[in-house]
Formats: structure tokens, sequence, C-alpha cells
């Protein structure tokens, strides 16, 4: 349980947000008291001489400050929000207006279109079968130049392929952003990747996750590069990595390979290997 204050920042599966006598529905419009706040908000410390001083320009700022609030309350969740509000007319408004959202959107009954710059059709979660008709299209840019900001990854829809693709268990789609694989995929190309691949990855080139220099809770860092690796036999049944070596493929020369010695082999993951570019 918290209040705005202690969940900036914060990005949970589902959030509750309870909106109270700060803001309410009164004829279709939205009223903000800055009076039924808690009085240890110090948001809104001191309006009531501010008011006095410069009632029109303060009143837009409370309102401001109030509707904020709830702003960043309700987009603290990836997934779902759930909201009540105390004052009955306020929350029958609020249900109005999802319900009148939810009759707007398009009918489940058909693939919907492809999103800009999409080249692919995206798959109603009704009509899905994964791995049949649809694969994961992973919401994260990938970034190929070096390993990217800390973002989470999560499969929000799914989408089909070409017809000349045959999907299999596995599949996926990313983008790549970056120039360091330039030779083989162009800035901002969405791809095909197989996951969990067996086998040596020896030349290939691969999606990886290097979750040692970022918070494992709050996502994993990503490049694609070509993977190369070096090992050395522990004994007859064992081995390890003495280095892998991630390397780019591009017209531009300033990229370098990324390094890494066996200590920080063990926290590299590769979730795919490349098969080729949408278009």
């Amino acid at each position: 349980m918290g209040c705005v204050h202690t969940s900036q920042g914060l990005e949970l599966d589902y959030v509750g947000v309870i909106v109270g006598p700060d803001l309410v529905v009164r004829g279709g419009k939205v009223v903000c008291d800055p009076g039924k706040r808690s009085t240890q908000d110090q948001s809104i410390r001191g309006y009531k001489r501010l008011l006095a001083e410069n009632p029109v320009e303060m009143k837009a700022r409370l309102d401001t400050i109030i509707k904020n609030t709830y702003r960043t309350l309700m987009t603290r969740a990836q997934k779902g929000c759930y909201v009540f509000c105390t004052d009955p007319e306020t929350n029958q408004y609020f249900k109005d207006r999802l319900g009148s959202l939810m009759e707007e959107q398009p009918s489940p009954d058909a693939t919907t279109p492809a999103l800009p710059n999409h080249p692919f059709k995206i798959v109603s979660p009704h009509l899905v079968r994964p791995y049949v008709n649809a694969v994961p299209v992973f919401d994260v840019k990938i970034a190929a130049g070096a390993f990217s900001d800390e973002q989470s990854v999560e499969d929000r829809q799914w989408v089909e392929l070409p017809d000349h693709i045959r999907i299999q268990p596995g599949h996926f789609v990313a983008r790549v952003v970056g120039e360091s694989m330039n030779r083989q995929i162009p800035n901002g190309t969405w791809c095909l990747f197989r996951a969990n691949p067996a086998g040596s990855r020896q030349g290939k080139i691969v999606l990886v996750e290097h979750r040692g220099i970022s918070d494992p809770e709050m996502g994993g860092r990503y490049t694609v590069k070509r993977y190369f690796s070096e090992k050395i036999g522990e004994n007859l049944d064992s081995w390890r990595h003495s280095r892998i070596v991630l390397r780019p493929d591009s017209t531009n020369t300033e990229y370098s390979p990324i390094e890494l010695t066996s200590e920080q082999s063990d926290e590299l993951r590769v979730l795919g290997v490349f098969l080729g570019t949408l278009s």
C-alpha cells in the first residue's frame, strides 16, 4: 500500500487505485477539491494563502497536481489497473467511460492490421494458436551496438509470419536497433529468432542477455552480435569458457567486439539465434 510519492518510478504487474474525495465528477465534469486532500500532503502546502494571492493561477495549478496524482498512480502497472472511487457518482462515471471505450474496440473476429513499421499482422488473442498460426513479438528494442539500457521483456502480442516461413516452436520476433550489424541487419529491422537454440553457436548471429550488469528483477540488457567462444577442458567430461567474443558486422569500423572473460561469461545468456529479417 502506498501513495503517489512512494510509487513513482515503480513498474508493477497490476495496481489498485482508490480515488478519494479530492477528485469527484459532478454533471460529467471533473471537480478537484484540495481541501479534501490529506493534511500531510506537502505538494499543496500553503495553498490557501496562495489562492488568496492569485486565485486563477493557483486553482489551475491545484487541479493539475490532483489530476497528475491519479494519472501517476494509474500508470504504474504494465498489465492492468483496478479503480475504485469513494464517491458513487464518480465511480459510475468511470464505469460508463470504460464501457464506452470497450464498445469502440475493433472486433476480435478478425486479424487486426499491422502497426506502423511492422512487416506483419497482429493476431487477435481470440484467434491465436501458439506456434501454429502465430509467434510472439517481444516489445523490446534490442541494441545492436552494445548492451542496451535496462528494460523488461514481455511478449505483448502474437503475429503472423510470411507464408514462406514454416512456423516452429521457439520462433519469436524482435526488433534490432543499431548499426553494428548493418551488413546483416539494417538499423530498426524486425527479425525472426529461434529461442533456446541447441548445438554449437560458434560463428552464428545471436541475441544475448547479460544480466550481470543489471538487476535481474527489473529486466536485462541485450545485444545482437556474431558469437565466438574459446573453451578449456577441465577433465574428460567437462569444460568451461575461457573467453567469449561478440563481434559486430558493420560497415562502420568504429564498432569494437565485446569480450567477456571466463568469469563474465557465466553472466551471459543466449536467448535466440538469428534466422532472418522480416520485410
